[in-house]
């Protein structure tokens, strides 16, 4: 059988002229794709050489946080083999949900996760490459268009950053983003049962990476992209085959939402109680415009998609307003070079959507910065509100630019059917790349006009360190400002350098680009070797600047988790007390080491009202804003730590009403015990019913208010609590204590009311008094009450959501389904293909 031959000519060929078979025409098509993959897998494997090849480990801060937060966890799955689904340890206890909720329902993901354990990274960035790979193939057909377009989405700088960082989930679900856009036009542009189960497959896996923040702004690009298609279809009188392709997307949009019930079932259900969802009180609600809209892209900062240090980079040398950052969205001269092409010359749909997309990801990345646009999304768009961090709509932007460019390459490549087109992509191709070439001249030339290489207000940010690390000096000396305007005159022209080092360096592999495109229009290369090419440079300039942030320096020395979790000497002083009180479950710990939002370490070893989560529950965020501190005093609330049974205050020094009972002489750090903490569950006499939040906090900051001794409760309940007193016989004693259950042994000599100093959380805590459900009620804001009546008894609370195992039936069987229907229909595909062959054999034989 003679070899298929590409129709693509080695340079531009005059309308008629025989087309010149390159060596790499000449190649069948499955060795091209072998050699692409090939490629693609170097560069896996060489940019992430340092954490596959060195002693060094890849841990970011933010999995180390993690650790520590996920650690009670772990421990209960490890002794139980349950999942553990409550988190104890961190703020006073919360759903694990998004913190350790491994999938029960094994889905094709399980092959990255699996390759995980030995390859991290490349387990998933090799698939990040081969899904934007077969993406660009299957809308161009062209090979090593595909391979640049692969390379440009997968170096680009925010990766690295965000495994630095231990941004894990966000960067599996970037990987697997491809797939997802890959899946939604394949099944536009071939309808069918099998395109829909295949999109399901997809959206599944990509919300299963756990990061709806990347899967809301890849689902945002489908939807542009859906947009443009339909008008296309309405002009083309094709409305009834879109509104076929729209129904199968919709049916894969229905599996797959049922295929991740198993989390996030269980999820949906938390957010209506977190800070992503509740507001004070409980209820609907969303994140705050100021909480929502920090680390908002500046718009002089969109330079930095041209140039990488053109703000410095990342911290401490970043100069920009957001509070810090690890570093640039960069995607390289080249890559806006082909974009811009593809986007002035190459007219098609797919064009129009990512164009339309990519400036609209743009435009929500400056938030705060472009009030306008995104306060109106922010108040009116379904989950806008929902994320923070506007800056991570420009990861996707990323993503689209790198379609674009593979795009624009293939554009580039492509014969023109007459001289004149031919003529007109020449001038079009070097009016693009004289455009960039001037920009960048524009910026480096220019740049004191465009930028002042000062931080907001760093002058004066400055001024207050120097008075506060020199007691005695005035704000107002004269030494001061002196001081002040030298270092910012030393720092501007370090900024400058590096901006004029990155101008000069992306001018260079743009003049490099330029001469290779020159070369191809006048016929000097082959379409093959200018693509090469093109790669090639694209690779280096991207693995250059990758480099900067991803490095052996940057790894952990220690390739152990636990092991970069420091213990203290104040944390086994903790330890043994815990030991010597019974266990987990008696007392927590307030530890002022850190922001309290910030704070993970503590939760790696006990109880703890810090942590680190970007959900918490909003009743605990309550506690923080309106109760943590006495609004009379402006010092830390007794009430506030006796709620929630804290026995211990780790502080720099000695605390009002605490005697100091362990100082660490290594660290500095002192253990404060609180004498007056609430034991962990306790009977009161009393209760008082107040229906507002604000009167509720107001009543507990009152200095006269006992939480020991009396309970408020939002509205009146059918039971009285009797009153106590010296005479009363009243004990409670912890038999058992976990993530799921707590079991005690209780005695009262009259009904009343137990307080548990838990967090309530209505949606799937139990409470059984002698194995009899019995209801559980909020009191003092954010615990848990349950009447119990007199005598002996054992009071059990369990947690065990029913949205949790209503999840696991419902993804176990719509998997089935799926995946089932796909090998089906594979299957007779497989087999009606194969009849045609059969007969044509038996012709023969005959």
């Amino acid at each position: 059988m003679a070899r298929k031959k590409s129709k693509r000519t080695s340079a531009p060929q005059a309308a008629g002229q025989a087309p010149t078979v390159t060596w790499w025409e000449g190649l069948s098509g499955s060795a091209q794709h072998g050699v692409c993959l090939i490629l693609l897998l170097i560069v896996a494997v060489s940019f992430f050489a340092p954490a596959l090849f060195s002693d060094k480990a890849l841990i970011g801060g933010d999995t180390i946080q993690w650790r520590a937060t996920a650690q009670a966890m772990l421990d209960y799955k490890a002794e139980t083999g349950e999942e553990a689904l409550w988190a104890p340890n961190t703020f006073a206890g919360m759903p694990g949900y998004l913190i350790s909720f491994p999938k029960k329902i094994p889905q094709i993901d399980i092959v990255p996760q699996t390759l995980r354990a030995f390859m991290w990274p490349v387990s998933h960035f090799i698939f990040l490459l081969l899904g934007a790979y077969l993406l660009v193939h299957f809308l161009t057909r062209d090979k090593l268009s595909s391979v640049l377009a692969a390379c440009a989405y997968g170096l680009t700088t925010y990766l690295p950053i965000l495994l630095i960082a231990g941004h894990n989930t966000k960067f599996i679900a970037l990987c697997f983003a491809p797939w997802l856009v890959l899946a939604f036009v394949y099944a536009l542009r071939k309808p069918g049962l099998l395109a829909g189960l295949l999109f399901a497959i997809a959206l599944a896996v990509h919300l299963r990476a756990n990061h709806v923040q990347i899967t809301y702004y890849v689902t945002f690009l489908m939807g542009i992209w859906w947009i443009v298609e339909g008008v296309g279809a309405f002009r083309r009188g094709e409305v009834k085959s879109f509104a076929v392709a729209t129904g199968w997307l919709a049916l894969g949009s229905v599996l797959a939402l049922l295929m991740i019930a198993q989390p996030y079932l269980s999820t949906f259900e938390y957010k209506n109680f977190s800070t992503r969802g509740a507001t004070t009180g409980g209820g609907e609600g969303g994140l705050g415009w100021d909480y929502a809209m920090a680390w908002s892209q500046g718009l002089g900062e969109l330079v930095t998609l041209l140039m990488a240090g053109a703000y410095g980079g990342g911290s401490p040398t970043y100069w920009g307003a957001k509070t810090f950052t690890g570093g640039p969205h960069y995607v390289g001269g080249i890559v806006l070079l082909l974009a811009l092409i593809a986007l002035w010359r190459y007219r098609r749909n797919v064009v129009w959507a990512l164009g339309i997309s990519t400036l609209a990801m743009i435009l929500f990345s400056l938030g705060e910065n472009l009030e306008f646009i995104n306060r109106l999304m922010f108040n009116v768009f379904p989950l806008f509100s929902s994320f923070r961090v506007p800056e991570t709509w420009l990861s996707v932007a990323a993503l689209a630019l790198a379609l674009l460019a593979g795009l624009g390459l293939f554009y580039v490549v492509r014969r023109e059917p007459t001289p004149e087109a031919e003529a007109e992509k020449t001038r079009a191709t070097f009016i693009a790349a004289g455009i960039m070439v001037g920009l960048v001249l524009l910026l480096f030339l220019g740049k004191s006009a465009f930028f002042d290489f000062e931080r907001p207000n760093e002058g004066q940010q400055i001024a207050a360190q120097i008075v506060q690390s020199n007691p005695g000096v005035s704000p107002d000396d004269p030494r001061v400002q002196q001081t002040v305007d030298q270092f910012l005159r030393e720092t501007r022209v370090e900024r400058i350098d590096l901006f004029d080092r990155d101008a000069w360096r992306t001018l260079i592999f743009l003049l490099l680009a330029t001469t290779a495109l020159f070369l191809y229009r006048r016929e000097k290369l082959p379409a093959w070797a200018l693509q090469s090419t093109l790669i090639l440079l694209v690779v280096v300039d991207l693995f250059g600047v990758g480099r900067r942030y991803f490095n052996e320096d940057l790894l952990k020395p220690v390739p152990d988790v636990e092991a970069n979790i420091p213990q203290t000497d104040y944390d086994q002083f903790i330890l043994q007390a815990q030991a010597e009180a019974g266990g987990p479950g008696h007392f927590r710990v307030l530890s002022l080491e850190g922001n309290l939002s910030q704070t993970g370490r503590p939760s790696f070893f006990y109880e703890s009202l810090s942590g680190y989560h970007g959900a918490k529950l909003q009743r605990f965020q309550d506690w923080l804003d309106h109760l943590f501190i006495d609004p009379t005093t402006q010092r830390i609330s007794d009430n506030a730590l006796d709620l929630l049974n804290t026995r211990y205050v780790v502080a720099q020094g000695q605390l009002p009403g605490m005697e100091v009972v362990y100082q660490d002489q290594k660290t500095g750090f002192a253990v404060n015990e609180n004498p007056d903490a609430v034991p962990r569950a306790f009977f009161v006499g009393e209760t008082e019913v107040i229906g507002t939040p604000e009167e509720t906090w107001a009543r507990i900051h009152d200095e006269i208010f006992d939480p020991r001794t009396t309970a408020i409760l939002p509205e009146a309940i059918d039971f009285i609590t009797s009153p106590i007193d010296s005479a009363s016989t009243v004990s409670v004693a912890l038999e058992r204590f976990s993530p799921r259950e707590i079991v005690w042994n209780i005695e009262t000599d009259a009904p009343r009311l137990l307080v548990a100093s838990e967090i309530y959380y209505p949606a799937g805590w139990n409470a059984y008094v002698d194995g009899e459900l019995t209801p559980i009620y909020r009191a003092d804001y954010l615990l848990r009450a349950v009447p119990v009546p007199a005598g002996a008894h054992t009071v059990e609370m369990r947690f065990e959501p029913s949205s949790y195992r209503n999840s696991l039936w419902v993804t176990g069987l719509s998997t089935l389904f799926v995946y089932g229907g796909v090998i089906v229909l594979l299957a007779l595909a497989w087999r009606r293909r194969r009849e045609p062959d059969e007969a044509s054999t038996e012709v023969k034989t005959a």
